[in-house]
């Protein structure tokens, strides 16, 4: 029973480090790439200057695509030195040209990787390095590809589960991860299964995180893995949904629930989704609601698990099943706070710092401010330390609403603290204080200080799960070493039984490729067989000598090395043992009955296995390290071989003696070694090398074979001296040459070997009752074999065309007869054949060939031979028909698709390509491409002008080619004509131009040519006509003398106008006639902004009409003129006021007058004036003469003057200097007088005063500062008359205060419940309501107003049917003796006015008296009664006087009179205007 060694290392061949030319360890520094998905690795710590490390700043992009199509990535790379670029995938190598090509475009420094007609099997993960002396930049690339019919086959697992009647397990349905209360006691460094799940679920974002998590250090050997498991969960996955897509991890929700989100079709809607925790199934509800924890919504496509009410206990592993397919895991963790936010008090305008420390590494918290969200922005930075422990927010220039909680969550934890923004009180009032550099906050903690040993205590975590993971490797290992310990004993003399010796890399994912190789057998006596032992250096060990008819093997010791198998004599075999360290111990000179083999040594080398005799085998054992043992000197009936070496090379097998075979190994360096001197009845033959070399098989006696082994380099051994009767042959080389096959003597075969470069070696000498000849070169030319015959020149594969004749010759060295062979069939000349020979040159001629003369044909001449095949077909045509169809022009207008489309014949093998103007087009961009079996079609999208020309299509096979040729031809409108436009003639009356074709014409012949024309000074094109396409020039009649024109012209075809081609200056019709000077220019007028000048026309305008003219300047002391207006904007009238000047600057002007032929002579300078105002008195502009404010708001009074020069500005208030609070700002031509804070003091009448050299000015003011009136006091009703009522009230407090204040009455009744303004404008404190009805009741309010408003209103008591009635006498009289009869009485007298000049003025009083008295006004003694200047009415005893307007004779002493028949009664009061 064989058993076998297993090795923990679980990475495949090719994916190890040696794959990437690694050593096994990370050598170098780890750089982040500016592109996303660049791994970076950096040789040396610092780079020399102006030198880099490889980059890309072009990485290839992922690619979908179907079968058959085109598939390429490109890269771009930069660097220095320039890096070279290597691509490889991996699941397979990228060696076959046929199917993987790679390019490089030194123009556009583009990496191209290509796959034509890529295959489901090159579906793959891709990888292109980028190596220079001093980095490397590696980058992945998927390349999916769609398979053309693919069927879903997998039958469902449910489905195979009740065919075996497991209904249990159908039933039942439990998650892939088994709970924790089932789960299995988990063997010390056995990856959980979680991990799988987590990675077939996560983004490769977060692999590394993960492997972290559990300990995984070797990332091949889980992506080949993770590969592999994706692949299988995406065929189960498949059977119940499609289109599965943005997976979102789970994560807490501002709202306090969990969920995590995916996208899905289910293929069959009623298929039931299961959720699970840690393995578990947990129900659901469709709605998150009260009674159930966790809930699953479908939005759409989407499908969202949540989960309220979070706990601790809410942590662990979810996953989402359909049927019993998983579709989606997350890990929900909980994370803790070591460090939290602390309070924070930040000055206005400065930066607040929050900072906290977490268990575990999270790469985002979520930050809340306000119980709202924050993101990272201009208001929030939110930064993250590297380890990511370490957690920061930065409330950027804080103002006072930012004050607030602020809140750090993770997951369910969360801490939350305050900021505090106190204001600036050191910032002006009114102005936004500067931005401060400092910040505020922090925890107060040595953060890094926490954050470091949180690290160490996960990083010893981390370690820990690694030494268990490697701890288990380590013992899975020694107990497989303990299994076997028959191999534990040296092979140099043990006489043990064993089994050949097996390398293999063995791990739960794949089983690397297993090398059994033989050591060098030389000289070995035996029955049995002696080979020596593979190496893994690339070298086998010698196996010699070995006298045995058994085998005795090396045992397998601890520390990695096989004992020696040495002289042992057994029945058995005897190698070396294998060493883990790569190497294995010799098996030398044992005798036994088993085997002597060498053994297999840990640092890589077999032991040798040497001096063995015996019957059975003696082979040299492998090494790891690429080493075999030699298997020296063995004595054996069987089989004396060289070993099989790693390192490209085989041992010797030299002076074996053996019935059996002695040959020399194969050598992975691609040589092997001798087998030289054996003397057997078997076969001695030289080993074959990787290197392309083979050992020489030399001086064999044998009854057998002797022969050079052949080389990978391209050379054999040579097989020289073999005594033998069997056959001695020279090996094969690949570089092309064969070792020699000389002196052989045998009554075999000796030949030489072939070599890939077109020669072979000689066999010479060669003493032998069979043949002895020269090996084949494949350059065609034949060693000499010693007078032995050979062939020179063999057959070889050929395509030969039907209906035509083909030929096949084969050259000998020597004139010999030969015979030829069709499919074993000999063939003789005839039938359409026929077979010559000239000297040792022997010719078969097909004269036409058919269908049946396809097949193998051989030459053979004795014991040598040569064969070909031969295949005849056709080469592709086309039919005449398509081919004439094909043939005709495509003919498109710009932006449409052209297409093309050629039938041909279906045949096997045939290539169809496409190309244009001699390019090969390939699928992609703007270019389709479609081949079916019995046509290709090819469209061009959105043609360009520049897509014209040659399309052609080849059809290819092995027979040859054929070419079909059409046009394609893209029309579109003309290019513009060719300039420069030339001027024929120019005269009074006709303009000539003259212009050339346009370079491109649009596809189409050009028609007809447009011209336009421009007047210089107009903006209006006008159409002057076309002419045809043969004639470019054309004559303008229509012309004015000394005008300019401007011409453009298009070309036209039938497709459209072409752009224009326009005169590059204007042409001016007849020679130029300029205008004489005008008159000298006069200042009229001057100012500081502004000078007016006039001028008379020129006396002489040379018979050419003026159309305007051109004013320049130049300032005192200077040479330079400045133009005030362009030609091409004329002054059109003979004055211009010239605004562009300088205050105080003195100018001079002068003038020219402009026609159609341009400006003329200028006319003599002005003289010189200067930019400033003329001397006036100051005068005030617009002022206004009063101003109301309220009290405490500023008082502004602008006042604008004109003076020159500037005057000397003075305020007085009522002609008295003001306070020195008030303030004052003077600027040019305004004048205002500011007071801050106004009180009613402030009220008077405030004067200006303007004085300059010129005079001096006055203007009042009158400024009134008020408030709203109080309320006044309370109101009184006394009816003494029938239907009337006296209403009386208390004066308002500020009625002494404000002589503009008065009174308004309204009134109230029960009948209209409305109230209405009765009164206005009462200056007296008493008002008689009139009609006032019995059985109604009224109501009064009295409001004291002035210029800012009304006051609140003074309530009168209700005045009713039964109250406030004059009492009746009830004594006896008759009320018809009652008399109300009074004299009349002043109520309310007059008051003193004094108001300015140009004022409105009210003068009111009271006046009561029954009968009602006759009221007269008065004025110095002169009724004013008839005078229209005044406007007196009397309202029921209140008497009122208006003047709109009060003038200086309205001054004087005013007299009221009031008679009637009981009396007389007057009060005065005196009237004062100022001015």
């Amino acid at each position: 029973m064989f058993k076998r060694t297993k090795v923990t290392d679980g990475t495949a061949t090719g994916q190890g480090p040696d794959a990437e030319n690694w050593d096994g360890k990370e050598v170098g520094f780890r750089k982040k790439s500016k592109v996303p998905g660049v791994m970076i690795t950096q040789y040396i710590e610092k780079l020399p200057e102006g030198k880099s490390h490889p980059d890309f700043t072009r990485k290839p992009i992922a690619l979908t695509i179907q079968e058959g199509k085109f598939a390429f990535f490109k890269a771009i790379v930069t660097g220095d030195p320039k890096p070279t670029v290597v691509w490889s995938r991996n699941n397979g190598d990228v060696s076959d040209p046929a199917r993987y090509q790679s390019k490089y475009d030194p123009n556009s420094n583009e990496h191209t990787f290509e796959m034509p007609h890529v295959k489901p099997d090159q579906a793959d993960t891709y990888k292109c390095f980028a190596k220079n002396e001093y980095g490397q930049a590696m980058v992945t690339v998927v390349l999916n590809v769609i398979e053309v019919g693919f069927k879903m086959t997998k039958a469902p697992q449910q489905q195979a589960e009740v065919a075996n009647c497991n209904f249990k397990k159908v039933l039942k349905r439990r998650s892939k991860v088994v709970p924790k209360a089932e789960e299995p006691e988990k063997k010390e460094g056995e990856i959980d299964p979680k991990f799988w799940e987590l990675l077939m679920s996560a983004d490769k974002k977060d692999y590394e995180r993960i492997c972290a998590e559990f300990g995984v250090t070797d990332f091949r050997w889980m992506l080949k893995k993770l590969n592999e498991m994706k692949r299988e969960r995406e065929e189960e996955q498949a059977e119940f949904v499609k289109n599965l897509s943005d997976l979102k991890p789970i994560h807490i929700n501002a709202d306090g629930t969990a969920s995590f989100e995916l996208e899905f079709d289910l293929l069959d809607p009623s298929s039931s989704i299961y959720l699970y925790k840690d393995g578990e199934m947990i129900p659901y509800t469709k709605e998150l609601g009260d009674k159930m924890k966790h809930c699953l919504r479908k939005v759409g496509r989407k499908y969202i698990f949540s989960m309220r009410d979070l706990m601790p206990e809410d942590a662990g592993f979810y996953q989402l099943d359909v049927e019993d397919v998983n579709m989606f895991s997350t890990d929900f963790k909980m994370v803790d706070f070591l460090v939290k936010i602390q309070e924070v008090k930040a000055m206005e305008r400065e930066d607040a710092v929050f900072e906290c420390v977490i268990s575990a590494p999270l790469s985002k918290l979520m930050w809340f401010g306000k119980n709202m969200p924050l993101e990272q922005g201009d208001k929030y930075d939110i930064e993250v330390s590297e380890d990511k422990l370490i957690h920061r927010l930065v409330v950027k220039d804080c103002m006072v609403v930012d004050k607030g909680i602020y809140a750090a969550c993770a997951g369910i934890k969360s801490c939350n603290a305050w900021l505090v923004v106190e204001a600036d009180k050191g910032a002006p009032k009114g102005k936004k204080t500067a931005r401060k550099t400092t910040r505020a906050g922090g925890s107060g903690t040595d953060l890094q200080k926490v954050a470091q040993e949180q690290q160490q205590i996960l990083d010893k975590e981390r370690e820990e799960r690694k030494e268990k993971i490697k701890a288990a490797r380590e013992a899975a290992a020694e107990a497989a070493a303990a299994e076997e310990p028959e191999k534990t004993a040296d092979s140099g003399a043990g006489k043990d039984k064993g089994a050949a010796v097996k390398v293999e890399r063995i791990d739960k994912t794949s089983v690397a490729a297993t090398t059994t190789v033989a050591g060098d057998s030389g000289s070995g006596h035996s029955a049995g067989k002696a080979s020596g032992g593979a190496k893994q250096d690339g070298s086998h060990a010698d196996a010699g000598g070995g006298h045995s008819a058994g085998k005795a093997s090396g045992g397998a010791r601890k520390d990695g090395s096989i004992a020696d198998a040495g002289g042992g004599h057994s029945a058995g075999k005897a190698s070396g043992g294998a060493k883990q360290d790569g190497s294995h111990a010799d098996a030398g000179g044992g005798h036994s009955a088993g085997k002597a083999s060498g053994g297999a040594k840990q640092d890589g080398s077999p032991a040798d296995a040497g001096g063995g005799h015996s019957a059975g085998k003696a082979s040299g054992g492998a090494k790891q390290d690429g080493s075999h043992a030699d298997a020296g000197g063995g004595h054996s009936a069987g089989k004396a071989s060289g070993g099989a070496k790693q390192d490209g090379s085989h041992a010797d097998a030299g002076g074996g003696h053996s019935a059996g075979k002695a040959s020399g190994g194969a050598k992975q360096d691609g040589s092997h070694a001798d087998a030289g001197g054996g003397h057997s009845a078997g076969k001695a033959s030289g080993g074959a090398k990787q290197d392309g070399s083979h050992a020489d098989a030399g001086g064999g006696h044998s009854a057998g074979k002797a022969s050079g082994g052949a080389k990978q380099d391209g050379s054999h051994a040579d097989a020289g001296g073999g005594h033998s009767a069997g056959k001695a042959s020279g090996g094969a080389k690949q570089d092309g040459s064969h070792a020699d096959a000389g002196g052989g003597h045998s009554a075999g075969k000796a030949s030489g070997g072939a070599k890939q470069d077109g020669s072979h070696a000689d066999a010479g000498g060669g003493h032998s009752a069979g043949k002895a000849s020269g090996g084949a070169k494949q350059d065609g030319s034949l060693a000499d074999a010693g007078g032995e015959p050979g062939i020179t020149s063999g057959l070889s594969d050929i395509h030969a065309i039907r209906g035509q004749p083909a030929e096949l010759t084969v050259k000998m060295n020597t004139d010999c007869d030969g015979a030829w062979f069709k499919d074993g069939e000999p063939l003789k000349s005839g039938g359409g054949i026929s077979i010559t020979k000239d000297a040792n040159i022997h010719k078969l001629t097909i004269h036409s060939c058919r269908d049946t003369d396809s097949g193998l044909l051989r030459f053979v001449s004795g014991d040598l031979s040569t064969e070909g095949r031969i295949t005849v077909g056709d080469v592709p045509e086309f039919d005449e028909d398509d081919l004439h169809k094909f043939s005709k022009p495509v003919i498109v207008r710009v932006g449409q698709n052209a297409a093309f489309k050629m039938p041909f014949q279906p045949q096997e093998s045939l290539t169809v390509s496409w190309f244009k103007d001699g390019t090969e087009l390939k699928d992609g961009g703007g270019v389709k491409i479609v081949r079916e079996p019995n046509h290709s079609r090819l469209l061009l999208r959105d043609c360009l002008r520049s897509d014209s020309g040659e399309i052609k299509i080849q059809l290819k096979n092995p027979f040859g080619a054929v070419e079909a040729t059409s046009q394609l031809i893209v029309l579109d409108r003309p290019g513009p004509p060719e300039g420069p436009v030339e001027t024929v003639e120019t005269t009074s009356s006709v303009i000539e131009i003259k212009w050339n074709p346009p370079k491109d014409d649009g596809g189409s012949a050009v028609t007809n040519y447009i011209i336009e024309r421009q007047e210089r000074g107009h903006s209006l094109w006008t159409k002057l006509g076309d002419v045809s396409a043969e004639k470019t020039s054309f004559r303008d009649r229509n012309v004015t003398h000394g005008k300019k024109y401007s011409y453009r012209i298009y070309a036209e075809n039938p497709q459209g106008l072409s752009d224009s081609l326009e005169t590059a200056d204007s042409i001016m019709a007849g020679i130029m006639i300029l205008s004489g000077p005008p008159g000298k220019p006069k200042v009229v007028s001057t100012s500081k902004t502004c000078i007016n000048l006039t001028w008379t026309p020129p006396e002489d305008d040379k018979g050419v009409p003026i159309i305007g003219y051109q004013v320049e300047k130049r300032k005192k002391d200077t040479n330079q003129w400045l133009a005030l207006n362009a030609i091409n904007e004329p002054i059109e009238d003979v004055n211009y006021a010239v605004k562009d000047v300088t205050e105080g600057a003195e100018y001079e002007f002068r003038v020219s007058a402009i026609n159609e032929s341009g400006a003329g002579d200028a006319s003599p300078p002005s003289a010189m004036a200067c930019a400033k105002n003329p001397n006036m008195r100051p005068c005030f502009k617009d002022p206004e003469d009063f101003l109301v404010v309220r009290a405490g708001n500023s008082v502004r009074v602008k006042i604008s003057y004109e003076a020159e020069p500037p005057p000397h500005i003075t305020w007085l208030k009522d002609d008295e200097p003001i306070a020195p609070w008030i303030n004052v700002i003077n600027t040019e031509g305004m004048s205002q007088l500011v007071i801050p804070s106004s009180k009613r003091s402030d009220s008077a009448i405030y004067t200006i005063k303007a004085k300059n050299s010129v005079g001096e000015a006055f203007f009042d003011v009158e400024v009134r500062v008020t408030d709203e009136p109080k309320c006044p006091g309370p109101v009184e009703l006394e009816q003494t008359v029938y239907g009337k009522v006296a209403v009386s009230w208390v004066p308002s407090p500020d009625q002494e205060l404000d002589d503009r204040l008065y009174y308004v009455v309204s009134q109230h009744d029960s009948n209209t419940r409305m109230w209405k303004t009765v009164a206005d404008r009462l200056f007296a404190n008493t008002y008689t309501a009139h009609n006032i009805l019995p059985g109604i009741e009224y109501h009064f309010r009295v409001y004291a107003k002035n210029d800012m408003g009304l006051s609140d209103p003074s309530q009168s008591p209700t005045w009713g049917a039964n109250s406030n009635r004059v009492p009746i006498s009830s004594n006896g009289v008759s009320s018809m003796e009652i008399s109300f009869e009074r004299p009349p009485s002043i109520l309310v007298p007059l008051k003193v006015h004094t108001p300015p000049k140009g004022y409105q003025l009210y003068m009111t009083c009271a006046v009561r008296g029954c009968p009602t008295p006759n009221v007269s006004w008065y004025l110095n003694n002169t009724c004013i009664n008839s005078d229209k200047n005044y406007y007196i009415t009397n309202s029921c005893g209140v008497c009122s006087m208006y003047i709109l307007r009060v003038r200086e004779n309205d001054g004087g002493e005013y007299r009221v009179v009031a008679v009637n028949s009981l009396g007389k009664a007057e009060c005065s009061t005196k009237l004062t205007v100022r001015d």
